[in-house]
């Protein structure tokens, strides 16, 4: 799951558990123990201010997505005992249509990246190789011979 979105492997791995049986606390000490980078460092941080038992809406306003902030306060409410599955599937769903539409724009911004190169590197050898025969027969025609 390396390749996989922040959120979208920590829904994960809480869905997972709660299909297990198993508290969602589990299923996020799970995600923090193989996850690395900094949402992981924000979910540890989160969750030490609600052993604290400090409030953690300023903390979560911090955080700029809003698909992050709402599966946090989801985590939340199935920390304090709701029952969140229902509410969970949906979020994955809803995370995993945001992740597509983001690979879908950075696809449809790709092939104009990669003109680049092509304008730098390849068109100025375009023009060497048609001016080039131009440019001698003009020095050969000032040289006079």
């Amino acid at each position: 799951m390396e390749s996989v979105a922040p959120p979208l492997a920590l829904l994960l791995c809480v869905k997972r558990a709660i299909e297990k049986g198993q508290p969602v606390r589990v299923g996020i000490l799970y995600y923090l123990k193989r996850h690395e980078g900094d949402f992981p460092e924000f979910v540890m941080r989160w969750m030490g201010l609600l052993q604290q038992g400090q409030d953690a809406t300023t903390y979560l306003e911090t955080e700029k997505s809003m698909h992050r902030r709402i599966l946090i306060q989801l985590l939340e409410r199935g920390l304090r005992g709701e029952a969140i599955y229902p509410t969970l599937l949906q979020l994955e769903s809803e995370i995993i249509e945001a992740c597509q539409d983001e690979l879908g724009t950075k696809l449809a911004r790709l092939p104009f990246i990669l003109l680049i190169p092509l304008l730098l590197f390849q068109f100025p050898a375009f023009l060497m190789l048609l001016f080039g025969p131009l440019l001698k027969n003009f020095f050969h025609s000032f040289g006079g011979g």
